[in-house]
């Protein structure tokens, strides 16, 4: 789908002439184009389409990233940190003082500056880039353990909620698409073999025994700008960011840095868990924010690798008994497919769990 982008943009309170506005990027979620500027001298900028089917509330969202990013921004401005824009996401208004435009199809648009220089990573190569993931992220939770004011809005209601997700479950083996229980009985019984250990944490929660946070929600390392040395600049792609649980940005992490393999992989005896990945994931992570978190949820970080990696396969699996109605699919088995990946890497982080829970002892 064409947009009228030049018009979009000019609504927008930005510095200079837009020379040009051009796709960037490889997100799914969102649609996203560079904004250059022909002047010498002057930021570049990025332009967004925001989804608002996957993000039901906009206002609320943007008025998340405009809280935590300002946050984020005094911070850095009371330390002497120089060039902040490079290290915080800086949206731009409209010229009627507002985060985000909405157009006259119903398509919401927002406007950050580029950061220039920056590069992304797209996966975790060896244990160096998992230290600096673990860094930038634990940094990202060390710059807002002390936002103040009331707590963030749920954009995304119910996301990590395991509750919700086994209520789907049951759900989808009413609809039963195609008769596919009777190919995923195998799956069916591992989930609900699971369902007590994977209320741990929101037992945990509801018991007062881990606080709330505010998470990021997509920790994967490409949402990370690094410099032309390798340096960590920011945190990027903020859409998700809401209240949670230290343990949902931990889990994913490693769900998708440690992996030995992508999460569709059909040869299961390929998937294990990479332990020195983990290691240096958690060694960064826990470098930032081991002053502040909980002795309880340092304790349960091994479990959040094993939580976040079982709801994704629950997600898979109940997507595939519903008729794959949410998931993009490549082939009929395509779901079904990622589940059981995703369980074998459970079964593989439970042999590794006390090696997992040593490291981290270790650590802190």
């Amino acid at each position: 789908m064409s947009y009228p982008l030049f018009e979009i943009a000019s609504q927008f309170s930005i510095n200079g002439t837009v020379e040009n506005i051009e796709p960037f990027g490889n997100g799914h979620i969102n649609d996203t184009f560079k904004i250059s500027i022909k002047e010498t001298g002057l930021s570049d900028y990025i332009l967004q389409r925001k989804n608002h089917y996957v993000f039901k509330d906009i206002a609320g969202m943007m008025e998340n990233i405009i809280r935590v990013t300002d946050h984020i921004r005094k911070k850095l401005e009371s330390q002497g940190v120089g060039e902040t824009d490079k290290k915080v996401i800086t949206h731009i208004q409209t010229k009627t003082g507002e985060y985000f435009l909405k157009d006259v199809e119903g398509n919401y648009w927002a406007v950050f500056l580029f950061v220039e220089g920056s590069q992304s990573v797209e996966k975790i190569e060896n244990p160096e880039h998992a230290f600096l993931a673990g860094k930038g992220f634990g940094h990202f939770q060390q710059q807002l353990a002390d936002l103040p004011g009331k707590p963030l809005n749920e954009t995304i209601v119910d996301f990590h909620n395991i509750e919700f997700r086994y209520r789907n479950f049951r759900k989808a083996l009413e609809v039963n698409f195609q008769n596919r229980i009777s190919l995923t009985q195998k799956e069916i019984d591992f989930v609900l073999e699971h369902e007590e250990e994977m209320h741990t944490l929101i037992r945990a929660h509801r018991n007062n025994e881990i606080p709330s946070r505010i998470t990021h929600n997509d920790t994967k390392i490409n949402n990370i700008l690094f410099d032309k040395d390798g340096q960590i600049l920011c945190v990027i792609d903020l859409d998700t960011v809401m209240p949670g649980l230290v343990h949902f940005d931990f889990g994913d992490a490693i769900r998708t840095a440690a992996c030995t393999t992508e999460e569709d992989e059909t040869d299961l005896d390929k998937i294990t868990l990479d332990l020195e990945i983990y290691k240096s994931f958690a060694r960064g992570f826990l470098d930032e924010t081991k002053s502040f978190l909980t002795e309880k949820e340092i304790e349960l970080l091994p479990h959040s690798a094993k939580f976040m990696t079982f709801i994704m396969g629950l997600r898979f699996l109940t997507d595939y008994l519903d008729g794959d109605v949410y998931y993009k699919i490549k082939h009929a088995d395509h779901n079904i497919e990622r589940a059981r990946a995703q369980f074998r890497l459970v079964s593989e982080i439970s042999k590794k769990e006390n090696e997992m829970k040593t490291v981290i002892r270790e650590i802190v």
